[in-house]
């Protein structure tokens, strides 16, 4: 049995895509399979300092009370995940990714640092350790070695207003914050603008919950200490460089108040802000950059479970706006940049005459998993800058691996990649690193 789909999205893209029903079930299915192992664990790790006496008899009502918090997260991701399905879908345009050469640079762009404190690995790896391809995951040390590296390339090769999109630390623990500043104030010269990603503001590990939002409050304490208040945005700033001037819309996509691991990574931007928006885009005029977290667009399938935690909630409203703005004006060109998927896409939405360029970053420190679900571990830094026709661009700067040299390993990540989504990758997949073989070994002399 298939279903098709005949809507019109925000942004005038027929979404007319044939989808089989238990592709459409796929995700439902897969939040109710997670639910579950929170029902089953939750209890256990709730109970695993009491006597056995008493874990039997309050195996019940933990049961109980883990169902309905996970029963209520699963209804809650499935409400949220139909209102995103009204995202506009990216269509891929390659071209949005030009050489150094062709642009007149705006700004340096970083993305999904993920920098964690002392003796802790990106907690997405220890979840998913198919994702990174070599025997050991980076450490705090390696990650903040790696942003010291980034910065002091882009010092010396790309504008010193420096925007970071996002999950610029690992859980939103101060500690990490700490480890994050020493690697930032170490270069100077530079000019910082931060937005605040889910694992900035959001995080929760699994089974540890926050019905109170006091570990909330912490993380967003934290953040605020370093990258300003979070009851500003949006923020509106002006960059004037050889591209002209530039209007610059910073975005917080965590509004959505997550109180358990389900709910961690949803986005929203808000009524409150997004009427903000629309009252700042009335005024300007000329190109504009927009940065944000979450992703602000969906696949034409939309399959993969992950997606409905990619989206921002109420992202087809920002592109309306963003269309309504870039349809005034020939001169009103718009780009958003955004991470959180640590993929990089690129690609348009809207009409033929009102085109939104979207590029997608991946880790500034873990790299690229657009193309194989595996993060290629590679450096990089991106400059947003105008080409000489008045259009967005941005160019990508390698700077090097995050771990100089380190055993492969054969495994694979628990979610591959959908192909509309490596068809919105705009280079190949680099070749991965291959384990060694006792041949290999022999020769080698290891």
């Amino acid at each position: 049995m298939r279903l098709r789909s005949r809507r019109r999205n925000v942004a005038g893209v027929p979404s007319s895509v044939t989808v089989r029903v238990p592709d459409r079930l796929r995700g439902p299915a897969n939040l109710a399979t997670f639910a579950t192992s929170y029902v089953v664990r939750g209890p256990a790790a709730a109970m695993g300092g009491l006597s056995a006496p008493a874990a039997l008899a309050l195996t019940p009502v933990c049961a109980a009370w883990a169902a309905s918090r996970a029963v209520s997260g699963v209804a809650d991701a499935v409400r949220i995940g139909m209102r995103v399905r009204r995202a506009p879908v990216l269509r891929p345009w390659p071209g949005l990714l030009a050489a150094p050469d062709e642009l007149r640079p705006v700004c340096t762009l970083l993305s999904d640092t993920h920098v964690t404190a002392p003796g802790r690995g990106p907690c997405e790896l220890d979840v998913d350790p198919g994702q990174w391809p070599w025997q050991t995951a980076p450490d705090s040390a390696a990650l903040v070695r790696g942003v010291r590296r980034l910065l002091t390339a882009v010092r010396r090769d790309a504008p010193p207003t420096v925007v970071w999109c996002g999950d610029e630390v690992d859980t939103g623990d101060p500690a990490e914050w700490a480890q994050w500043q020493a690697a930032v104030v170490a270069t100077d010269g530079l000019a910082h603008r931060l937005v605040p990603g889910n694992h900035d503001i959001c995080f929760n590990r699994p089974h540890d919950h926050d019905y109170t939002l006091g570990e909330r409050a912490l993380r967003e304490r934290a953040y605020q200490a370093h990258g300003g208040r979070l009851a500003d945005f949006p923020v509106v700033d002006t960059i004037v460089s050889d591209a002209g001037v530039v209007t610059v819309l910073l975005l917080d996509s965590c509004r959505h108040r997550s109180t358990h691991i389900l709910s961690n990574a949803i986005g929203r931007f808000g009524d409150d802000q997004l009427d903000e928006v629309a009252r700042q885009l009335a005024r300007a005029r000329g190109p504009v950059l927009c940065i944000a977290h979450h992703h602000v667009w969906r696949d034409a399938r939309f399959l993969q479970p992950d997606e409905w935690y990619n989206t921002a909630v109420d992202a087809d409203r920002l592109g309306a706006l963003l269309v309504a703005y870039r349809r005034r004006d020939p001169r009103n060109q718009v780009l958003v940049c955004h991470g959180h998927r640590h993929t990089l896409t690129a690609g348009v939405f809207g009409d033929a005459d009102a085109t939104i360029a979207v590029v997608g970053l991946p880790s500034s420190t873990m790299g690229d998993k657009a193309a194989t679900g595996r993060l290629d571990g590679v450096l990089r830094y991106a400059v947003a800058g105008l080409r000489g026709d008045g259009t967005w661009a941005v160019a990508m700067h390698a700077v090097g691996r995050l771990v100089a040299s380190a055993e492969a390993v054969a495994r694979r990540p628990s979610t591959l990649p959908a192909a509309s989504l490596r068809a919105l990758s705009p280079v190949p997949p680099a070749a991965p690193p291959r384990p060694p073989t006792r041949r290999r070994a022999a020769r080698t002399g290891s």
